[in-house]
């Protein structure tokens, strides 16, 4: 395969990819896995579900705190540099985790692995639009962004069968596996560096970015939305339509897939542009909440439109990612952490926006918000992006690109 242009790949393109949609699985996975794995890991440590939850809240609060400030490093000594460290701390994390001799231990084991996360996500994001190659950014981001997929659909899904079947520490020592075989694997994205290696950014320089602040509010808003919306599906199949906890379960699952499904109109994003693409999509997304607000009393439409609605959020963190990317090449790290700061905030303040409308409105309150936002977001969009960054059309490429 010949080389791409700058910056130079150290090893094919769809080993990149692969390398870095499995880092985001793993980290996605992790954040995931206590909810399933609660009363299990509650049972060996001998303590209650609810203390055991404030293990996923220091992971939480890890990956913001690192988001904030360690993210940053990556444009001075290279994101691939980074992911790999984060890649070692993560493994260091999940092997702690899985070796916890009690609550106090996991809790410390997961800020080890929120750190790690907090540092990873924003370097795999500046890694795939860093390699993609011009006219493709949607596409290689698009792929990149299905190890969300794999971790709800395959992680968290394959880890609770592991757990049944060999116990939840085994479950934490396959993902410190599965860190430390990714670790060796990317060596060649460890040499990938920018023009801005060696530049000192931080969050405050990030912030003086032009653009960044919408492009900070439009990140609120599209996460905000979705949140509000996801936290609270399971209390209405549950409690609202009174069917089990396994059919609430399918929900995400029909999400997730739907959100894999997607990189098949990804290509359609890198023809349209960044500009053109962005309102519609999000007020797509708008009336798939309005849509599902309408059908919310009937469980099997309700499933049919949660995998619609995976499709449509795909394509608008793609278009998200790819805006915040686009700003400065040169600070792509803290800019990223920014986003990554700003999700894990909305995944804060999520829970208290939907208990304040689940008890009056049930799961419809909710997806009328969120469809609010998103109708703001569509036009915040149409506004602002008209003079911004565009992603181009598709360039003519060589027979043998291999994407």
């Amino acid at each position: 395969m010949p080389p791409l242009s700058s910056p130079p790949l150290q090893q094919s393109l769809w080993a990149s990819i692969l390398i870095l949609m499995s880092a985001i699985g793993i980290v996605g996975s992790n954040s995931l896995l206590l909810s399933p794995l609660v009363l299990a890991v509650g049972n060996d440590l001998g303590t209650d579900p609810a203390r055991v939850m404030q293990a996923a809240s220091a992971y939480g609060l890890g990956v913001a705190a690192a988001a904030l400030t360690l993210a940053p490093m990556g444009d001075r000594i290279g994101a691939g540099r980074l992911l790999r460290i984060a890649l070692l701390v993560l493994v260091l994390g999940l092997g702690t985790s899985a070796a916890a001799p009690g609550l106090w231990g996991l809790i410390a084991a997961q800020v080890f692995c929120g750190l790690a996360g907090g540092a990873a996500l924003p370097s795999i994001y500046t890694l795939a639009a860093m390699i993609a190659p011009k006219g493709r950014e949607a596409r290689v981001v698009g792929l990149v962004l299905t190890g969300w997929t794999l971790s709800m659909v395959l992680g968290v899904s394959l880890s609770a069968w592991l757990a049944d079947l060999a116990g939840w520490r085994v479950v934490y020592l396959a993902l410190a596996l599965l860190a430390a075989v990714l670790w060796l694997s990317s060596a060649g994205l460890g040499k990938i560096t920018s023009n801005s290696a060696g530049q000192a950014s931080s969050p405050l320089t990030a912030l003086r970015v032009p653009g960044i602040r919408r492009g900070l509010l439009a990140s609120c808003l599209l996460m905000l939305s979705f949140y509000t919306t996801y936290f609270f599906t399971g209390a209405h199949v549950t409690l609202t339509l009174e069917l089990s906890t396994a059919q609430a379960g399918l929900l995400p699952l029909f999400y997730g897939i739907g959100f894999g499904l997607a990189v098949i109109f990804d290509p359609l994003l890198d023809r349209l542009g960044l500009p053109r693409a962005t309102p519609p999509v999000f007020v797509l997304i708008a009336l798939t909440y309005l849509v599902m607000l309408s059908v919310a009393g009937t469980y099997t439409l309700l499933l049919v439109f949660a995998l619609v609605w995976g499709i449509f959020q795909h394509l608008g963190l793609n278009l998200l990612v790819a805006r915040l990317t686009s700003l400065d090449p040169e600070q792509r790290g803290a800019i990223m952490g920014l986003y990554s700061t700003i999700t894990y905030l909305c995944v804060f303040a999520a829970p208290f926006a939907g208990a304040l409308l689940f008890p009056l409105w049930g799961l419809k309150g909710c997806l009328a918000l969120s469809a609010l936002l998103c109708l703001i977001e569509a036009v915040e969009a149409a506004i602002s992006l008209r003079k911004g960054p565009e992603l181009g059309p598709i360039d003519p490429v060589s027979p043998d690109a291999p994407v």
